[in-house]
């Protein structure tokens, strides 16, 4: 059975042919190389090592290593900011600052949809701190994200980092959209009006968008 390894994201696939597809990051099966060890001689038969080895005997020439994986070709390398751009990526930049609208947004949505069910104002404004603090961590997010996304995958537009783009732009919209409409009427989320149930759908979108793109990353980070 041969080894395959995905260029993109560097899985690992063995069978005869790569799959149509890599299951981690979706690249096609044009990006994945053959990293197959090369077959080693089988051991002599003991009649055969018994023999003595003529004199005149070539000497065997090594074998030609194995096919070595390209590396993703970052596009700072000429960049003023590339030192800090590889610090970003070595650092894990983009894990820390996703973390923080991901433990926030279900806080928030959980806030409004309790303070709109029993009235309560005072979660009701905490939901807008906290839906604040989540639109300022975004714009951090999304250029944490491409960085990312050029320094480990070459900025590969495959299946998976297109919806994990437009999740976060998604959430990024919708959360400074939410935000700016509390800050405007806060009173939308414990009196009834016509733009209520609008506004509680936008909520449930946003808090879709953040899981799917956080479940797409999950792919990418634990192969499975």
């Amino acid at each position: 059975m041969k080894k395959w390894k995905c260029t993109v994201c560097g899985y690992i696939h063995t069978g005869d042919e790569p799959p149509d597809k890599c299951p981690v990051c979706g690249a096609p099966k044009s990006r994945f190389i053959d990293i197959s060890e090369p077959e080693e001689a089988s051991a002599p038969e003991p009649a055969a090592a018994a023999e003595t080895v003529p004199e005149e005997t070539p000497a065997v020439e090594s074998e030609a290593p194995a096919e070595t994986v390209p590396e993703p070709e970052s596009p700072f390398k000429d960049s003023r900011y590339r030192q800090l751009f590889e610090m970003m990526t070595r650092y894990h930049g983009h894990p820390i600052s996703v973390h923080i609208p991901n433990g926030l947004l279900p806080v928030v949505v959980l806030f409004i949809f309790l303070a709109a069910i029993f009235n309560l104002k005072g979660m009701a404004t905490a939901a807008i701190f906290n839906l604040g603090v989540v639109a300022l961590a975004m714009p951090l997010v999304l250029f944490s994200g491409w960085v990312d996304w050029q320094n480990r995958f070459g900025g590969a537009m495959t299946n998976v980092f297109s919806v994990k783009i437009a999740c976060g732009l998604i959430v990024t919209v919708t959360a400074w959209l939410l935000f700016i409409w509390l800050l405007v009427n806060p009173a939308v989320i414990t009196t009834p009006q016509s733009a209520r149930v609008a506004f509680f759908v936008i909520n449930l979108i946003m808090l879709g968008a953040a899981a799917t793109a956080g479940w797409y990353g999950g792919k990418l980070v634990f192969r499975e």
